[in-house]
């Protein structure tokens, strides 16, 4: 009986650690309970830059520090769940694979994401390909590695169906528990010829976490505006919009193994 009594203890002590969900290390429990469901989790960028969703990653401090300096016209945050399409993505041979992924910017050329403007699903770029140099256009390889850089950074050439053509930076940080990607326009952004945004006022963050054959993707986009934006609402659900095909992108590419 002793031996029966002390076999139930020992399995409630376990019992709770078999039941944590690692979401719940990185967003707080409804979050996690919304995701969990296949739902995202999204919020508006409130004045002053504060963010409410960037999961609990060392880097945290820094993503808010980035959009605090830059005080945002308008802002968002996107927390999705995504498939990696393999059984352990903190495995080294799948980190790679997803630091591959995305760097293979070519491929984001035709991605479709919803047009609040157009009211219809529309074409996000209609160019995407990586370049050597700010003054040079020229398209070159997707660059493939063999083994992750601690830091690493990306100039890219996009033909925007809203923002026309420009030419971004895009700077990897790779860490222990996660990856963080930072895109931010190096070219004056025009509609129309006239100048919306200064250079480095475009601006998305991308973290990755790895939960078992899952990811978790943590969205911000955010910009900082020379003229008025008009409709805040629409802005917000575009910069929405626009986060959602990247994620749908990154899925796409996961679970097709990374393959053209």
């Amino acid at each position: 009986m002793r031996l029966v009594l002390l076999a139930i203890q020992m399995l409630v002590l376990i019992l709770p650690a078999i039941a944590e969900d690692p979401l719940t290390r990185y967003v707080d429990g409804r979050s996690a309970q919304r995701l969990r469901a296949g739902r995202q989790v999204t919020a508006n960028v409130a004045e002053g830059g504060a963010l409410v969703l960037v999961p609990a990653v060392a880097s945290r401090e820094e993503i808010q520090a980035d959009i605090s300096a830059l005080h945002p016209t308008v802002g968002v945050e996107v927390l999705k769940v995504i498939s990696g399409g393999a059984a352990a993505m903190d495995s080294p041979d799948q980190w790679l694979r997803v630091y591959n992924v995305l760097h293979s910017v070519s491929t984001m050329k035709g991605i479709p994401y919803y047009s609040i403007s157009r009211k219809k699903d529309h074409v996000l770029f209609t160019e995407s390909y990586a370049i050597s140099s700010v003054d040079d256009r020229r398209r070159i390889a997707d660059p493939v590695f063999g083994s992750i850089p601690a830091d690493d950074i990306l100039l890219t050439f996009q033909e925007d169906s809203s923002f026309g053509k420009n030419t971004y930076q895009e700077s990897f940080r790779f860490r222990a528990d996660h990856l963080v990607v930072k895109i931010e326009n190096l070219s004056t952004v025009s509609f129309l010829f006239v100048p919306l945004m200064s250079p480095r006022n475009l601006v998305s963050e991308i973290v990755l976490v790895p939960l078992g054959p899952d990811v978790l993707f943590y969205g911000l986009a955010y910009l900082r505006s020379s003229v008025p934006i008009g409709d805040h609402r629409s802005k917000v659900d575009s910069l929405t919009n626009r986060m959602n095909a990247v994620a749908r992108w990154l899925k796409a590419r996961l679970e097709s193994g990374g393959a053209p």
